[in-house]
């Protein structure tokens, strides 16, 4: 499951200057969409990360931007629905346990929990994670997750606009005046 945020400007104080740019228009639209986009998404790194403890860049590998292009203005933010392994919660406890220790102690939004028959493993790939035992025999084992990204991702979508609006104003704004320092120039030589 993921969710799809899309992300538009609204011009109404640039009209006169964006017409005034003719063909170039479009390119300086999707380059101020794009820069808005890419600030937008950082800000709910950042404000997702904060509010769910868990690491900047594990919240921003779940984020994809499709960017704007002169032909389509606009850019989509989506957000992967996976769950999020319980190791990124500041999960703590022996590694590995070979039965001993009290669980592992995680800390989510909520506060700090404690799994008791769960146990820290890397597995031979590689990977590290959170696992638990299904019954009391040595196999099977599963991995334990924590919550998914787009719940929480909802709470901060008016963050994301106003961090991307402005963003992309701004960007808007330098290159107006970019264009029309370039077209000086060349009126002058």
């Amino acid at each position: 499951m993921s969710q799809r945020f899309d992300f538009a400007l609204d011009l109404r104080g640039l009209e006169r200057d964006l017409r005034e740019m003719g063909s170039q228009m479009p390119v300086m639209m999707a380059r101020a969409l794009n820069r808005g986009g890419t600030a937008g998404k950082t800000a709910m790194a950042r404000a997702v990360a904060k509010d769910t403890g868990i690491a900047v860049g594990a919240v921003s590998k779940e984020i994809r931007i499709d960017k704007a292009n002169r032909l389509l203005p606009r850019v989509a933010l989506e957000i992967q629905g996976k769950r999020i392994p319980l190791i990124a919660f500041q999960a703590r406890g022996p590694e590995p346990s070979r039965g001993r220790g009290r669980g592992v102690s995680y800390r989510l939004p909520g506060g700090r929990g404690r799994i008791g028959n769960a146990f820290i493993a890397t597995m031979r790939a590689g990977h590290r994670g959170v696992f638990k035992r299904l019954q009391n025999a040595r196999l099977p084992i599963v991995e334990l997750f924590g919550p998914s990204l787009p719940k929480v991702f909802e709470k901060f979508l008016p963050l994301f606009h106003q961090v991307a609006g402005d963003a992309a104003i701004k960007t808007l704004g330098q290159e107006i005046s970019w264009e029309r320092s370039k077209r000086a120039v060349s009126e002058a030589a």
